[in-house]
């Protein structure tokens, strides 16, 4: 079926960004999901975009120009506007002291490769950036493959990948072991890899070029087998393991396991559920209950700001909540969490409002779209997660 806006994928960012807010609440350590989500989402949204823009007779430098200006005019005034932001406060208070070393990747989107430095260190002002690194990454290559690649070559691509992606992580693995790393640091390199995700990407894109959503009925079966797989082996994984912890605060998916190489195969589950997902949800026979959950006014709202609001969260936890309530109790947090999901999701909708929506309604200035209702040109205009 061709897939304009679909409110239900608003639901789905909404999902993937509580899920990271969790995470780094200290309410699980499986919430790490939710960027998985997001580039699985991704790559659904944006090859559909690419796709329906190959098909068009228009010059290619307008198609490029088209897609990287209305990319850029969605990403970078936050983005950026958010470094500057920093700078200034480095510039006046010196803080946070080790802005110097990292504004040079950061402003660059190349500080996913930073994570072996001798000097890394976690801060909750950007380590989580390193996700847009690796998503205007893709957004600067993948647009050359579709526009220059012939439909069989870009099929053949993409399908490799998804199957040989274990395979690339196993041996970006072996290479980070190589050269002294930890078993903990290989792992979060490993994961902050581009090269680690592209077949999150694909895997949502392939709904696209190989027109899954026109050929699969059922979807509810395939999303539902997917989902049991994906549980099945975390558990296999977690009870066959020695970690420490109880199987609900993981699922077999802690962040930074690797005793039995969860770096190689836990990517490749989730992606493919997380794409079944996508499937079920802009096919005709969805779940109305599911459907009518993803299509709840607070899940739409909160997706459409869910850009900012992965861009703030970790900032307004750290600085805000854990200072004026501290605590290391899990109930205390649970209490604390929808208070801090609120003032996330407000102070974002303000910035959504006041600052990028300007940047927003350029897009249709610069390159408009016939009625605004080409294939997945709502979808785009509404987009925030596409950004993660």
């Amino acid at each position: 079926m061709s897939v304009g806006y679909v409110k239900s994928l608003d639901g789905v960012r909404a999902i993937a960004i509580i899920l990271v807010m969790t995470f780094h609440a200290g309410l699980n350590e499986f919430g790490w999901m939710g960027v998985q989500l997001f580039f699985v989402l991704s790559g659904f949204l944006i090859t559909r975009i690419l796709w329906s823009e190959k098909h068009k007779p228009t010059p290619l430098g307008h198609k490029f120009k088209k897609f990287w200006v209305r990319r850029s005019l969605r990403i970078f005034p936050l983005y950026f506007g958010f470094l500057i932001a920093l700078g200034i406060s480095y510039l006046i208070f010196h803080f946070p002291d080790y802005y110097k070393t990292f504004i040079p990747y950061l402003s660059t989107y190349t500080f996913n490769y930073t994570r072996t430095m001798p000097d890394w260190e976690q801060t909750p002002l950007f380590t989580h950036l390193w996700s847009l690194s690796i998503e205007e990454q893709f957004y600067l290559f993948f647009p050359l493959l579709i526009f220059f690649g012939s439909k069989k070559l870009i099929k053949i691509l993409m399908v490799a990948i998804v199957i040989f992606a274990p395979l690339i992580r196993y041996l970006l693995g072996e290479y980070f072991l190589s050269k002294g790393h930890s078993g903990y640091i290989m792992s979060d390199a490993v994961y902050w890899h581009t090269a680690s995700h592209l077949d999150a990407f694909f895997c949502g894109g392939l709904i696209t070029v190989l027109s899954i959503d026109k050929k699969v009925n059922r979807t509810a079966r395939w999303f539902a087998v997917s989902l049991i797989v994906a549980i099945a082996a975390g558990a296999i994984s977690f009870f066959t393991s020695s970690y420490s912890g109880t199987y609900l605060s993981n699922l077999g998916y802690g962040h930074g396991h690797f005793e039995h190489f969860e770096h190689v195969w836990t990517y490749t589950l989730l992606n493919f559920a997380f794409a079944m997902l996508i499937l079920h949800l802009i096919s005709q026979e969805r779940n109305k209950v599911l459907s009518a959950l993803m299509e709840s006014s607070w899940m739409v709202r909160i997706g459409r700001v869910s850009y900012g609001m992965y861009i703030f969260h970790w900032a307004i936890l750290y600085y805000v909540f854990e200072r004026l309530f501290p605590t290391t109790n899990f109930w205390y947090k649970l209490i604390l969490f929808l208070p801090y999901l609120l003032a996330v999701y407000l102070f974002s909708e303000l910035s959504y409002r006041l600052f990028e929506s300007k940047f927003i309604q350029l897009k249709d200035r610069f390159f408009p779209d016939k009625k605004n209702q080409s294939v997945s040109s709502v979808q785009e205009k509404a987009s925030a997660s596409e950004n993660l």
